[in-house]
Order: C-alpha cells, then sequence, then structure tokens
C-alpha cells in the first residue's frame, strides 16, 4: 500500500516550508474549481526557467500520489499548459475534494521541485460573521481559497448541526445551505435564543484545484485503493509560518475530521413510537454506540461522550467509551415533550450528534 504523506513528513522532520526550488513553478489558474462531470480537462500552467523534462503529479490532501501526468520536454522560459481530466491513476474520476499539483524539473545539472504545500497552506481564518437568509441559509467571503468548518449548536450547550465539515471552498462569495433545524432535524434551531454559529477554517495550499460535480464519497474512494490513514506527532508539527498561524488540523489525515456516526436508543421504562420518538417515564436507560467506520478515528484521541436535555447539560463521561449505557430519571422531568441531545466529542474536534425527542406523560 502506497501511502505519500509528505505535508506530515515535513512537519516530522522538523522543517519549516522553504522557498520553492529555482527553475520550476506553477502559474496561476483561471480559477480553481475544476468540474469534474464535464468533459473539459483542468489546465495546469507550468513556468520553466531551465530546459529539462517536466512531469506534474497530482496529490490527495492526504498526500496520496493520485496521478502522474505524461512527463514533456521544456526549453528555457516556456510555459507548458498540463492538463488534468479529473481521472487518477486508474481512470477513476476523483470525489469532491482539494488536490495539490507537485512539479519536478529535470536537468542536466539535477532536480528541481515545486511543490506548494512547503510555503504555504494551513493558515488560520477564524472571525468569520456569516449573513443570514430568510430560510436559515448563510452566506460569507473568502480571501482565499480554504478547508471550513461550519457548525451551529446552543450557547453553554450542545453541538447540534455541523453543516460544512472541513470541507474546501473557493475565494469569494459563498453560501451554505441550511434549513435551520439541528442535526436529526428535531428543532429549529433559528427559533432558539440561544443559537451560535461557527464559521472557522484554514487556507489551503496555493494552487490547489477544487473539484466538484463528483459522485464518490473521498474516504470510501481512498479505502477502494487500500490507502491507510496516519496520524502524525501532533506536539512536532509547526505552529506558525512567517509569522502566521498554522491550523493544528492542517496536519490531520481527512478521516479524523470525519463526523462520527452515533447510534442511541432507550431501554427500560419507555415505549418506542419510532426511531427518534419515545414516551418515557420512571428510569430510562440511555444506550450510545458508534458506527464501526467512525472507531478508528475517535480511537486517535481521547473523546468524551456528553448528555442534554432541552439544551441544558445534566451528565457528562469524560473518558469516553462505547457502548456506554447511562441511566435517566425522567421522574424530574414537566408531562410534555423535550430533546435529548447526546455529543460524542474527541479531543481532535470531530463531534458525533443524536437527537431523540423524548415525550413524558
Amino acid at each position: 500500500m502506497k501511502q505519500t504523506l509528505a505535508r506530515t513528513a515535513i512537519a516530522l522532520a522538523g522543517v519549516l516550508p522553504l522557498v520553492a526550488s529555482a527553475g520550476v513553478a506553477i502559474g496561476d489558474y483561471r480559477t480553481p474549481t475544476f468540474n469534474v462531470a464535464q468533459d473539459k480537462p483542468f489546465l495546469i500552467p507550468v513556468i520553466v526557467d531551465e530546459a529539462g523534462e517536466v512531469s506534474v503529479a497530482i496529490f490527495s490532501p492526504d498526500g496520496d500520489e493520485v496521478r502522474v501526468l505524461a512527463a514533456r520536454q521544456a526549453g528555457k522560459g516556456e510555459t507548458l499548459n498540463f492538463a488534468w481530466d479529473g481521472k487518477d491513476s486508474q481512470g477513476k474520476t476523483v470525489p469532491n475534494e482539494a488536490w495539490l499539483p507537485r512539479v519536478t524539473l529535470e536537468t542536466q545539472d539535477g532536480e528541481s521541485v515545486f511543490d506548494p504545500s512547503r510555503n504555504s497552506g494551513g493558515e488560520v481564518i477564524d472571525a468569520i460573521v456569516p449573513d443570514f437568509g430568510r430560510r436559515g441559509d448563510l452566506s460569507f467571503t473568502l480571501d482565499a481559497p480554504s478547508r471550513l468548518l461550519v457548525r451551529a449548536g446552543l450557547k453553554s450547550g450542545p453541538l447540534m448541526r455541523t453543516m460544512v465539515n472541513w470541507a474546501p471552498r473557493a475565494a469569494g462569495k459563498n453560501r451554505v445551505a441550511w434549513n435551520g433545524f439541528d442535526h436529526d432535524n428535531q428543532v429549529k434551531l433559528l427559533d432558539d435564543p440561544r443559537l451560535g454559529v461557527l464559521v472557522t477554517g484554514y487556507r489551503l495550499p496555493d494552487h490547489t484545484i477544487i473539484t466538484e460535480g463528483g459522485d464518490d464519497d473521498y474516504l470510501a474512494w481512498r479505502g477502494e485503493k487500500g490507502w491507510e490513514s496516519a496520524m502524525p506527532d501532533m506536539s512536532e508539527v509547526p505552529l506558525a509560518r512567517g509569522g502566521e498561524r498554522l491550523s493544528r488540523h492542517y496536519f490531520l489525515p481527512r478521516a479524523v475530521e470525519a463526523e462520527p456516526r452515533v447510534k442511541v436508543s432507550l431501554s427500560g421504562e419507555m415505549k418506542p413510537l419510532s426511531d427518534d420518538r419515545y414516551v418515557v417515564s420512571g428510569k430510562t436507560i440511555v444506550k450510545v454506540d458508534m458506527d464501526k467506520s467512525s472507531e478508528w478515528a475517535m480511537a486517535q484521541s481521547q473523546y468524551e461522550i456528553g448528555f442534554f436535555i432541552d439544551g441544558d447539560f445534566v451528565a457528562e463521561e469524560e473518558q469516553g467509551y462505547v457502548p456506554l449505557s447511562w441511566q435517566l430519571d425522567t421522574d424530574y422531568l414537566d408531562k410534555g415533550e423535550h430533546l435529548l441531545t447526546v455529543n460524542v466529542s474527541g479531543f481532535n474536534g470531530a463531534v458525533g450528534i443524536r437527537s431523540l425527542k423524548l415525550i413524558k406523560e
């Protein structure tokens, strides 16, 4: 199984990104976005200062070498346009993600490599204040292509919805579609005065190509290739470059950022009306579990499990583990409908959410 993990290797070696090698560079794109569903290639302009053989390799955000484009001869001062059709080395269209080209120039004097991640990418962006549309849609402007996290929750309460989970976004005006409801469509958060929305992220490396129009899930696509994810030693990754803070999330594998799939079920003194609505009385057992696909990612750090009723904190298991059974005494609940929310929160930042309606008769 081949795995490059070039970005992580730079960090672990304790080497802060350097100025790109002389002799070759990537020029500006007309746009960084590439619709892979259209029958039109993405052009990568390569500027060559010395004559030699030029090759371009496409890497995934996890550092996997996805495709090497055919090498070409270039004269001194020439600009070559390399065309990428949005396919990997097996001829399969890549999923929607952020892809990074790396250029190698072979001359009589040796090899020069232009790797944009050596001197760009990971710079923290924060304090983004979104504008709300009538139906709950969010809009904001980005100065550069970035990877974003957009979440909604209740102040001093649970996280209720992740709208964008560390996904790449192009520069300029951006809109996030949101119906204003929580993860399980139980309550309309826009109607709650405790609503808080977080928009944060980091800049992608220069010359990143953001694909859209793909059908496959990125993690499933990697899994089919047998590529494994590996955690860097977070105590060794650089914290800044050129005076700008670097996000620790920049160095994490995409699998670790995936939202864990949480399963919650009730037993004891209760009557199920559906998978997410229960009539409760007395002592009810709340069982929390996790989908097998989420276990590796959550095992890369400790996690905690928090329980909330109607947005108010009621209990927590700080040393989280699953399956976990927690006893809820519903006698203290008023008659009527209540919302039970469970957060499974990893110390790396991933949070799984599940909400159920409880009906106290």
